[in-house]
């Protein structure tokens, strides 16, 4: 298991500065987690790790652009497979412009990653860079449209077997203000990737949709449409499928909320294969009594992820899994929480078929 400090909600200590413009949050955490499968494979073995992380962010919210920057450093022990030990630094950096007929926002981001990846069934590490460009500007009372440019590079550590991603996207919505509280939009994306292993690929997709309050009580984004992905250099290739991008939050009561999630979009492995993942996903939060603050969270979700042409071998993976969460509050400066998580991967390819368990024990504190 990658990182046993983030399971569970991390406390905040707050330091205002500068009449209240400028905020520092602190947070720290330690983890015990138990991973019956750290490798995402047929046979695999299993480990206990123990995990700290520590946290710093500074927001500054004054004059027309705003700061948010954040640092941490997260770092894990295994017992077993101590080459797998890693020190993982996090940096993240935003603007932010929130007056004015054009807002938006801009961010920098740098850190080192190390998880399990189940579609290259290995334990990976890896220095993972990103910026984004996102803006905002309003045509009339009635419509608005907006940008987001991306960029992020994967850099894969002392694995000979994974290749280095690029990816470059720019998407454009146009959004009708159909009501008070739903929007309609129609909007463009493309997408770049380029996989050091040869492969370049470019992903049209065109869809239409809303955000808002899409039904009584029901809120959220919906979005369809068509996407195809032209596949040159390494392999040649062209594939056409639906896309679906979805999130949706209905709170039963004050003390009980249901999210779902649905997803589906072409994406690259680290081992250079074009994939075709569907996803679907329903959780539950639980607030027994406002005045403890304990909360217990419960999900289940679903994918398909079919491996395509050539290098994808006909390779589809079925994995269903489920999990649960408690967290409570020790006091106004610490929490705990533990959480549960069981998967298992249906593939065509037998070592690529697996089941996998994940217990995680944690401690937050603000100071």
């Amino acid at each position: 298991m990658m990182a046993a400090a983030g399971m569970a909600p991390r406390a905040v200590a707050l330091l205002e500065l500068n009449a209240g413009h400028d905020e520092v949050d602190v947070t720290a955490s330690y983890g015990i987690t138990y991973d019956s499968n750290l490798f995402a494979q047929a046979g695999g073995g299993g480990d206990y790790s123990q995990a700290f992380a520590l946290g710093t962010q500074y927001a500054r919210r004054a004059g027309v652009i705003g700061v948010k920057a954040s640092l941490g450093l997260t770092a894990t022990r295994f017992r077993k497979f101590s080459g797998e030990d890693f020190n993982n630094p996090a940096l993240d950096l935003t603007f932010t412009k929130e007056t004015g007929r054009l807002t938006g926002s801009f961010g920098l981001s740098a850190q080192r990653e190390s998880r399990t990846d189940a579609a290259a069934n290995v334990f990976a590490s890896s220095w993972n860079y990103g910026s984004s460009l996102r803006f905002r500007y309003p045509i009339n009372s009635r419509y608005y449209f907006t940008s987001a440019t991306d960029f992020s590079l994967s850099d894969y550590l002392e694995n000979s077997a994974l290749f280095n991603l690029k990816s470059y996207s720019e998407a454009l919505d146009v959004f009708y203000v159909y009501t008070s509280k739903l929007d309609l939009l129609g909007g463009y994306r493309i997408r770049w990737g380029d996989a050091e292993g040869g492969s370049r690929t470019v992903d049209n997709a065109l869809t239409l949709g809303a955000t808002g309050g899409i039904l009584p009580k029901l809120n959220g984004s919906v979005r369809f449409g068509y996407q195809w992905r032209d596949e040159s250099g390494g392999t040649e290739g062209s594939f056409n499928s639906l896309t679906t991008s979805l999130a949706l939050t209905w709170p039963l009561t004050t003390r009980v909320t249901f999210t779902g999630a649905a997803s589906k979009d072409f994406t690259t492995t680290a081992t250079d294969i074009s994939v075709n993942v569907t996803a679907f996903g329903v959780s539950a939060s639980l607030r027994p009594t406002f005045k403890l603050k304990v909360v217990l969270n419960a999900g289940v979700d679903y994918s398909i992820s079919d491996f395509l042409g050539s290098r994808g071998g006909g390779r589809q993976d079925h994995a269903w899994s489920c999990n649960a969460g408690l967290s409570v509050p020790l006091s106004s400066k610490f929490s705990a929480s533990i959480s549960y998580a069981y998967s298992d991967n249906h593939s065509t390819i037998a070592f690529s078929a697996f089941a996998r368990h994940t217990t995680t024990f944690n401690l937050s504190a603000r100071f």
